[in-house]
C-alpha cells in the first residue's frame, strides 16, 4: 500500500505545471577598454507551465552595473514593445497591447543594452524585477501571477594589447636596421 501511495504522489508531482520562464542576458563575456558591446535581454520559455495560453502584457526591471567600469550608451526595446521607462522610472520597462500571445515561442527578445568599457577588471551586469518592490516590476501576464526576474552576466574587462603582428614587424625592422649599421 505504501508503494502505491508513493507512485501516485510521484505521478501527481510529474504532471503539475511549473513555470520555466527565465530572463537571460546574452552577449560577450570579454571586452577591452574603449570598446562597445551589447547584451540582449532574452525571455526564455515565456509560456511554459502555468502561463501556457496566456499573454505577456508588460515587463519592468532595474539595471545594475559598475558605472566606474561601464557606461550605458542606450536601451533598445525588442520588436513590438513600447518604451514605458518615462512612466515607471525603470531603465527597462515595456508594454505591448494587445499583449504578446503564446504562439509556441521558445524565446522573446525584450531589449538590447549597449555599453562602453571605461576601465579594466571583473564586473557584472544585473537585472532585477521584483513585484514586492513595485507593482510595475517583473513579467506581468494577463491571467497569471507576476513573475519576478533575476539575471546577471559576468564580464572580464581588459586593457587592449597591441597587435602581435605589429610588434613582430617593428622588432624585425629594428633588427634589420641594426644589421645594416654593423655591415
Amino acid at each position: 500500500m505504501m508503494i502505491k501511495t508513493l507512485f501516485a504522489a510521484l505521478f501527481a508531482a510529474s504532471t503539475l505545471s511549473a513555470q520555466a520562464a527565465t530572463v537571460e542576458l546574452s552577449g560577450s563575456a570579454v571586452a577591452s577598454i574603449g570598446q562597445t558591446f551589447t547584451l540582449d535581454v532574452l525571455l526564455l520559455q515565456p509560456f511554459d507551465g502555468e502561463r501556457a495560453g496566456d499573454e505577456l502584457l508588460t515587463f519592468g526591471m532595474d539595471l545594475s552595473f559598475d558605472s566606474g567600469l561601464l557606461k550605458l550608451l542606450g536601451v533598445s526595446l525588442g520588436s513590438g514593445w513600447d518604451d514605458d521607462s518615462a512612466f515607471t522610472g525603470l531603465i527597462l520597462s515595456g508594454s505591448a497591447f494587445p499583449g504578446v500571445a503564446d504562439n509556441g515561442q521558445t524565446s522573446l527578445t525584450l531589449a538590447t543594452l549597449s555599453f562602453e568599457v571605461l576601465g579594466a577588471g571583473s564586473t557584472s551586469v544585473g537585472l532585477s524585477g521584483l513585484s514586492a518592490n513595485s507593482f510595475d516590476q517583473g513579467l506581468i501576464y494577463q491571467m497569471s501571477p507576476t513573475l519576478d526576474i533575476q539575471a546577471t552576466h559576468a564580464l572580464a574587462l581588459a586593457v587592449p594589447e597591441p597587435g602581435s603582428y605589429a610588434m613582430m614587424l617593428a622588432g624585425l625592422g629594428l633588427l634589420s636596421l641594426a644589421v645594416r649599421r654593423r655591415g
